[in-house]
């Protein structure tokens, strides 16, 4: 019963994470930022409002067999997605970390920068508002930390080497991303942040070569940072210290 109702409300948040990403991709924070945030649910098509009864994570969808009541238009499947991946996510964050202020803080940190992903993959941009909040969010974890001297020094390693990359290298990153990456820096402190670039670098760089070969554009391309250091964080949160364990007893 415990993980049906964690799946649940990790599926509801994810929800709304998804819409929220949505709502900065269209601009609708730009036009009112509060009407964004607590604005109620629209069918992209016609506009009409959507009843909370089928906002209900996945059984909305069911219900309607998704499609819109009013104007009969397909609802985009990625919504069921993203509540079916964030209540899963919530299950497995439940089974690492069990149940406590913490692990609810690391779950809603981890669901603002997949909303900063989507976000970035959709424009190529990292709205700053978000990057707030997943430092506001931070501030309990620093805290339990009780070291803001290693917390200053994750985020001058993730700060300044993305800053130098792109000095280095104009156009490789945008200014989003060094700034995505300052704010995991300060959440992580210096060791987690250096699991968290490695596995960013790592994975950037794989999924670089195969876009770029697939698609034929060589690798003057530019691609969105964010999911990559969004997946580090994730790793680094979740499997750092044992990642850490691993390179203590490797090299020292």
């Amino acid at each position: 019963m415990n993980q049906l109702l964690i799946f649940f409300f990790g599926a509801v948040l994810g929800s709304f994470f998804y819409t929220l990403a949505v709502r900065f991709v269209n601009g609708s924070f730009a036009e009112n930022k509060y009407k964004a945030l607590f604005g109620s649910s629209k069918c992209p098509k016609c506009g009409h409002r959507i009843n909370p009864v089928f906002l209900i994570p996945i059984v909305g969808l069911i219900i309607l067999r998704g499609k819109c009541r009013e104007c009969g238009g397909s609802i985009s499947k990625i919504y069921p997605l993203m509540e079916i991946l964030f209540g899963v996510l919530s299950c497995f964050i439940y089974y690492k970390l069990s149940l406590s202020i913490y692990s609810i803080i690391i779950f809603l940190i981890i669901g603002v920068s997949i909303a900063v992903s989507i976000v970035d993959i959709k424009i190529l941009a990292i709205p700053n508002s978000l990057i707030i909040v997943f430092i506001l969010l931070s501030v309990y974890p620093v805290i339990l930390n009780d070291s803001l001297k290693d917390n200053l020094y994750g985020f001058l390693l993730m700060g300044l080497f993305f800053a130098a990359v792109l000095l280095i290298f104009p156009g490789s990153f945008g200014g989003g991303d060094v700034k995505f990456a300052a704010a995991i820096g300060i959440l992580l402190g210096f060791d987690l942040s250096i699991v968290a670039l490695e596995t960013a670098l790592i994975v950037g760089s794989l999924i670089g070569v195969i876009y770029a070969v697939k698609s034929r554009k060589g690798f003057r391309i530019r691609m969105p940072f964010a999911p990559f250091l969004s997946a580090g964080l994730f790793v680094s949160l979740l499997y750092g210290r044992d990642i850490l364990l691993v390179y203590y007893r490797i090299f020292y």
